[in-house]
Parts: structure tokens; C-alpha cells; sequence
């Protein structure tokens, strides 16, 4: 919900449509899906707000921006920036690859730093042991819960003695990481960049599915 469709001037409101639309690239039969994802786009000054962080959206390289457009209701100076700087900070990464991993997964910017991301990369991170490098290459890591995903699967990994790659950790369903994890125990995993490194699942109606990352 956004009270300040309420009290916002008419004109606002039409000016961001007009943005959406005409610069941002918002198909007209995809509005509804947006607005009704975020709006706050609709109260949201074009000049001050939106076409600011377009065109940071733009230079930082995040591709189909038109199905991203709910982004555009974000300060890159309170929201943006300060996540690419999280990721810089907490990874100890180089403001080149933490960009690349907010370009490569832009959710990331949906997400809180201190009760979402700070708790995930210092489990990953200390609990874990796991490399920045390895989070880098998988920054999915931070949509998965804490407590219901992560530390069980790390836990039950630990107890066997079993260490995965963070995406065939992660990705898969319980029957499949139950699967996964039965398979890997008394075996040695990939390394990185090996091309086993790269895991496929075939499913019960032949469909493929990626369960890693790529080097």
C-alpha cells in the first residue's frame, strides 16, 4: 500500500507514467504488474527519484530494466549505494566486483543490510569458512534464509563431513539436497573451476535444471 497516492498532486502521478512509458521502457500492458509491485513509482518525483536512478541502474549494467522498474522508486544515495557498499565493507571486494555481483542478481537491493545481508555473509563468511570469492561468484547466497536454509544445510553437510559448493547447497529442494548430500559423503568435491563444478538435475518429467554456479 502507498498512503501518499492519497495527497500526491495529479501531476506527479501522470509524469511518472509518462516516464515509465516513454523512458524507462515500461510496456503499457505491463504497468499494472508494476504499479501493483511498487507503488510507490507513482508518487515518486521523476527528477529528483526515478530518472537518477535509471540512469545509475543504466551505468552500473543491470539488464532488463523494464521488468526491474520497481528498482526505480529507490535512492541510489540511501538504498543503491549503500548495498554496493555492504558488499564492499563486509567481502572485503573491490567496488569492481561488488558491482558486478548487484549487476549480475539485483535483488540484492531489495534486502535489508543489518537483519538480512550482515547476519548471511558472517555466517557464510565465519560459521562457514566459505570465501568472498565463492560468495561473489554466487551472490543468490543472500535470498536464502538464514535460518530455515542456510545453517541447516551447512549443518547437516558438517556432520557428515561433507563440503559443497554454495549453489548445490543452496539450490536444490530437500529431496534433492538429501540426495545430493548422500551422494557427496566419502567423496571429494570439485574444484571451482572445474568444469564439475557445474551440477544438472534431471527431474521426474526430464526437465534439466543447473543446480551451480558458473565459474
Amino acid at each position: 500500500m502507498c498512503p501518499e497516492l492519497l495527497s500526491v498532486p495529479v501531476e506527479t502521478i501522470a509524469a511518472a507514467l509518462r516516464f515509465l512509458t516513454d523512458e524507462a521502457g515500461v510496456p503499457a500492458d505491463d504497468l499494472p504488474r508494476v504499479l501493483r509491485r511498487r507503488p510507490r513509482l507513482l508518487v515518486s518525483p521523476v527528477a529528483a527519484r526515478l530518472r537518477p536512478t535509471l540512469y545509475f541502474l543504466r551505468a552500473l549494467g543491470v539488464a532488463d530494466l523494464p521488468h526491474r522498474a520497481d528498482l526505480l522508486s529507490f535512492s541510489v544515495e540511501d538504498k543503491l549505494l549503500p548495498r554496493i557498499e555492504f558488499l564492499e565493507d563486509a567481502l572485503g571486494l573491490p567496488s569492481r566486483a561488488a558491482r558486478s555481483m548487484a549487476r549480475r542478481f539485483p535483488a540484492l537491493f531489495y534486502y535489508g543490510i543489518e537483519g538480512n545481508m550482515r547476519p548471511k555473509a558472517d555466517y557464510l563468511l565465519g560459521e562457514m569458512r566459505r570465501g568472498a570469492d565463492e560468495l561473489f561468484d554466487f551472490p543468490e547466497c543472500f535470498s536464502y534464509a538464514l535460518a530455515t536454509r542456510i545453517a541447516p544445510r551447512h549443518e547437516a553437510c558438517a556432520a557428515r563431513g561433507v563440503r559443497m559448493p554454495l549453489p548445490a547447497m543452496l539450490r536444490p529442494g530437500d529431496a534433492k539436497f538429501r540426495a545430493t548430500l548422500a551422494g557427496c559423503v566419502g567423496s571429494t568435491p570439485p574444484r571451482r573451476r572445474s568444469p564439475l563444478w557445474h551440477a544438472y538435475w534431471v527431474d521426474d518429467a526430464g526437465e534439466v535444471e543447473e543446480i551451480t554456479a558458473s565459474p
